[in-house]
């Protein structure tokens, strides 16, 4: 899951693995914000407490109940207001029940074919606002028609695939 996952009033970054509510970073321990990512990520599913095991404490060996226990009581300690979003579902496990909403990373590129699209692009606008070229020439109106509709250019449909391809 690439990005931000956003709910309630807080933004969990899984890269960075930093919570934050109101922009402000909220102090978690390594085990519990696992925990947490973990049910986010199958927000509206039950999560076991088998599955948590298996994520957490793949290899380790403790008492896992306890271990638990304490987990879910310092995220909802942690999560203020949006603990209610963490519902006990009893002798199975937790489920996450408020909406999530992923944001991409700010830093995330779009493909390198894309961007050679827009520059492409970009290049015959500019061509047509500096007066440069017309299109009532031949060549004109070769380069309108694509910038018009660059589905049917085959080399902007080199670049990016159109929803037919």
């Amino acid at each position: 899951m690439g990005g931000t996952l956003n709910f309630g009033e807080h933004v969990l970054d899984p890269r960075t693995r930093i919570l934050r509510r109101r922009g402000k970073s909220v102090n978690l321990q390594s085990q519990p914000l696992e925990i947490l990512m973990l049910l986010v990520e199958q927000a509206d599913r039950l999560v076991t407490r088998e599955d948590i095991r298996a994520r957490v404490w793949q290899d380790i060996v403790v008492d896992y109940d306890q271990s638990i226990n304490y987990a879910i009581r310092h995220i909802r300690a942690a999560l203020g207001p949006d603990g209610c979003l963490i519902q006990t579902v009893p002798r199975r496990g937790y489920r996450f029940t408020g909406p999530v909403y992923v944001r991409p990373q700010e830093n995330e590129r779009p493909p390198k074919r894309v961007l050679m699209a827009a520059a492409l692009m970009s290049a015959f606008a500019s061509v047509f606002a500096a007066g440069l070229l017309s299109r009532h020439t031949v060549v004109g109106t070769f380069i309108y028609d694509h910038l018009v509709h660059p589905d049917h250019c085959p080399y902007m449909r080199m670049l990016v695939p159109t929803r037919n391809s």
